[in-house]
């Protein structure tokens, strides 16, 4: 009998991992049976896939930020969705560290996070990072939040009293090690696109960074420095698939669709009974006030704020942060108190402070640099401000202000004025002390809903209180 002798060929199999990524959901619950129903259908085709969120899964919606136990209902949903993990969000921390860790303890998936460092007395179970194994792939998901200027997230300082934070970009070093150990490695971002690029540049081992935080809107396959880099803008609107193919241990192919799920159709009939049990809240639906020509700005709703603000506290001035407005539009028709809670979700006390007005000036120029550059809202003044741009436009400051009074009198800089703010703007604030301001024992949204109630009727259209001029300083 003849040898029969056999040519055998190894072929290295190529595998497969598919990533559905959102961030900033901010309790979009009305979106979520339609988001189900999308995921469904990747499920229906795909069996290895991994759905993560990049933070901010909370605050927006008071039918889950009021709920309670507070959160619940965007807790349940995510359980409901099976999402495997989600980075710290700056608003997971709105319902204060016992909100987050309720949170946390009902949650079926961890919190991920690497540059928080948090003392024991917190019992906030949040890990660095997670490695799991997808069909044989080894994938690693690191977490990252957000730090502002003062060294902590973009939320009120005391409801991060004792937790330490440092940038990330200081952290990832650390866990150079997981890209030995990993075939994938991933970046679970909440610190905003611009520093997701900064990232991407001086860690160019990392696969994939999926983004939250600036609610940018990236393109399909945008790569940076061979990182590919995802962020889904937010509530839902859009969300991230990332395909991956491993082979031997090594990523040798990777590609982005920013997905609109306003072309998707159809609901997930379970959730959708989920979410109108959640809505079964007669305190929220109750009517407040009426609009009768809808308000096209964001100036125009905080106008309409500020207002009710100093007229409630008898004070001469009102001064709101941008970020502190949560639309940026809204139509004619009735408002209810679940509207107000939405525009208004995040429960700050009224602060009332006695300044001159030099010191209401450097209130606004601070104000607008500790709140992430955006226009800071006013009531009894109007002002316009003059902002410089340095040539990398990343060096971003006011340089001068000239500020009017609405009663007709010259604004004076010597004189007093009862100034009423919202406590987070009396937190972040570093020109004023907070010291001397008198927080007042009841919310700033209990007060513009008892003006609302007295005025049953709102026209704020064309309304328009400041100007913000962007200017190259001049250099000696």
């Amino acid at each position: 009998m003849g040898l029969c002798l056999f040519n055998i060929s190894l072929f290295a199999i190529v595998k497969h991992v598919k990533i559905v990524a959102v961030n900033d959901m901010h309790a979009n619950l009305q979106g979520v049976p339609r988001f189900a129903a999308f995921m469904d259908s990747i499920r229906g085709v795909d069996e290895n896939v991994v759905l993560l969120s990049a933070g901010d899964n909370r605050t927006g919606n008071p039918y889950n930020d009021k709920y309670n136990p507070t959160s619940k209902p965007m807790t349940m949903l995510m359980n409901e969705l099976g999402f495997e993990a989600s980075a710290i969000g700056n608003h997971e921390f709105d319902g204060e560290i016992a909100g987050f860790r309720e949170n946390l303890n009902n949650s079926n998936f961890p919190y991920l996070c690497a540059n928080i460092f948090l003392p024991d007395t917190c019992r906030l179970h949040v890990y660095p990072y997670k490695i799991m194994d997808v069909d044989g792939v080894r994938l690693g998901i690191i977490g990252g939040i957000q730090l502002g200027q003062i060294g902590i997230p973009d939320c009120h300082p005391d409801d991060v009293r004792g937790i330490k934070f440092k940038p990330i970009n200081d952290v990832l070093p650390q866990y150079r090690w997981m890209r030995e150990q990993c075939d994938v490695l991933i970046l679970l971002s909440h610190d905003g696109y611009e520093v997701d690029t900064v990232t991407a540049r001086l860690f160019p081992y990392y696969d994939v960074i999926l983004g939250g935080h600036t609610h940018y809107l990236s393109k399909s396959n945008e790569i940076h420095n061979g990182v590919l880099v995802t962020q889904a803008k937010n509530k839902l609107a859009y969300v991230a698939v990332v395909d991956i193919d491993v082979e031997d241990g090594k990523v040798v192919e990777k590609k982005s669709e920013i997905v609109n799920l306003s072309n998707f159709t159809g609901e997930s009939k379970h959730v959708r009974e989920m979410v109108d049990g959640f809505y079964n809240n007669p305190e929220l639906l109750k009517v407040i006030s009426h609009i009768k020509t809808a308000f096209a700005t964001k100036e125009e709703l905080a106008n309409m704020e500020m207002d009710a603000l100093r007229e409630e506290t008898s004070a001469d001035i009102a001064i709101q942060n941008g970020g502190g407005v949560r639309f940026a539009s809204f139509p004619a028709g009735d408002f209810t108190r679940g509207d107000l809670l939405e525009l208004d979700p995040f429960g700050n006390l009224a602060v009332v402070y006695e300044l001159t007005g030099a010191e209401v000036e450097s209130m606004i120029m601070n104000c607008y640099d500790l709140d992430e550059k955006q226009p800071v809202y006013v009531s009894g003044i109007t002002y316009e401000m003059n902002i410089g741009v340095a040539d990398n436009k990343e060096d971003v400051h006011p340089i001068d202000i000239k500020i009017k009074t609405v009663s007709g009198k010259p604004f004076s800089r010597k004189a007093i004025y009862k100034v009423v703010t919202n406590g987070y703007v009396a937190a972040i604030l570093t020109a004023i002390d907070r010291s001397r301001g008198n927080e007042m024992n009841v919310t700033c949204s209990d007060l513009i809903e008892q003006w609302l109630m007295s005025h049953d009727s709102l026209d704020y259209s064309g309304t328009k209180r400041i100007k913000l001029n962007f200017v190259t300083p001049k250099t000696k």
